[in-house]
């Protein structure tokens, strides 16, 4: 079993730059997440960058999750560039979530130069957090 939940680098921030990183962790490397929760200062995680990243064995350049939330639940301006994932769990990876109250938005997004070797499950998924795997399990 993978050591789950241990991200390499949780953002919920404005105007942030991640530069020069060699991550290796089994679970999400890099992972804006929404400032939702009716902060003053931060309303969106928004104006992002990271940049010349090599990770093994990870679940990838992630977002979210982002359910809909009545505090506006935000992700937006996000560039992540010159990345080399080898041996990927997942590569590029997007977690909207369900819900029925407020909103949730994941907008203006690049991901440019990514470069994968042998993703495990799958180069990119888009899709809720706690989607079923390879085999048909949760």
């Amino acid at each position: 079993m993978f050591p789950l939940n241990t991200d390499a680098i949780d953002t919920w921030a404005r105007n942030v730059t991640y530069r020069r990183l060699k991550i290796t962790n089994f679970d999400d490397a890099v992972v804006p997440k929404p400032c939702n929760k009716g902060y003053h200062i931060c309303k969106c995680t928004e104006n992002i960058l990271a940049e010349d990243i090599q990770t093994t064995f990870t679940v990838g350049m992630t977002l979210g999750s982002v359910p809909p939330s009545t505090d506006h639940a935000c992700i937006r301006n996000v560039t992540m560039r010159n990345i080399q994932m080898d041996h990927p769990i997942k590569g590029i990876y997007i977690k909207p979530n369900p819900g029925h109250n407020g909103d949730g938005i994941i907008e203006n997004i690049l991901y440019e130069n990514v470069h994968m070797n042998t993703p495990i499950w799958w180069g990119i998924w888009i899709g809720p957090q706690q989607q079923y795997q390879p085999g048909g399990t949760l």
